[in-house]
């Protein structure tokens, strides 16, 4: 499986015949650059871990766009099916769903809020989650929004995953310190990345603090638009 970071928790995920966008907060993210979109041919699937709209992102124009099947939270698809998404997997925590026949999306726990405001009104849209997609080319946790929890320990014992996204910028989510500890003492992944930092000056910035900060896992620091490729048909970081 190859991921490319497009910059705070949006990636690129590709392999096992699925194309798969997470989280994708384009327009208004400063750390994405259109060259990034301009090289997706295709998207299979969009998951979106909340109802926040630095990931909610444009998740109604690509699916329209590419005609992609978005996965979300029951709450998260009700609320697009009045933005004219038609084609939306409701899910929850605990479901898995199959994205083709090799790869699947689970929705896990996450400790974070979820709504969106219009018109001045705070619109609801179900708890956070985190997401892993599984397929026979290895197994990725993207955390979503969230602080530490001990039952990351059950995600971890459950799905196994490989690698391990994880958002470090304080103040909505960890810090890289305890990011650091949800790694080292409830996680058992190979490689951990950071995300959801840098973005805007009200978060933190300080990858490589985490990277230092890890006992086990090997930690990654990917530019934006930087790729990194492990599992069964990957052994080794890409650019």
């Amino acid at each position: 499986m190859k991921i490319t970071w497009l910059g705070h928790s949006a990636f690129l995920a590709q392999g096992a015949g699925a194309t798969v966008l997470i989280d994708p907060f384009f327009t208004g993210n400063p750390l994405f650059l259109e060259s990034f979109l301009q090289q997706i041919s295709s998207v299979d699937a969009i998951i979106l871990t909340h109802g926040h709209g630095d990931h909610l992102g444009d998740a109604v124009a690509l699916a329209g766009k590419f005609k992609a099947k978005i996965f979300a939270l029951f709450e998260v698809c009700a609320y697009l099916g009045t933005k004219g998404v038609t084609h939306c997997e409701p899910m929850n925590i605990g479901g898995t769903v199959a994205i083709n026949d090799r790869v699947s999306v689970s929705l896990v726990n996450a400790v974070h809020s979820a709504s969106v405001v219009e018109d001045g009104k705070i619109i609801y849209l179900g708890q956070a989650a985190g997401a892993v997609l599984m397929s026979d080319e290895g197994c990725l946790y993207h955390a979503g929004d969230t602080d530490v929890f001990s039952d990351m320990a059950l995600i971890q014992r459950i799905y196994k995953p490989d690698v391990a996204l994880l958002p470090i910028g304080g103040r909505f989510t960890m810090s890289p310190q305890t990011a650091a500890l949800a790694c080292n003492d409830f996680l058992d992944v190979k490689t951990a990345i950071p995300m959801h930092y840098g973005t805007f000056p009200i978060i933190g910035n300080a990858p490589q603090e985490f990277v230092n900060l890890l006992d086990k896992a090997e930690g990654v620091i990917l530019a934006p638009g930087e790729s990194f490729s492990f599992g069964v048909a990957f052994s080794t970081k890409k650019p």
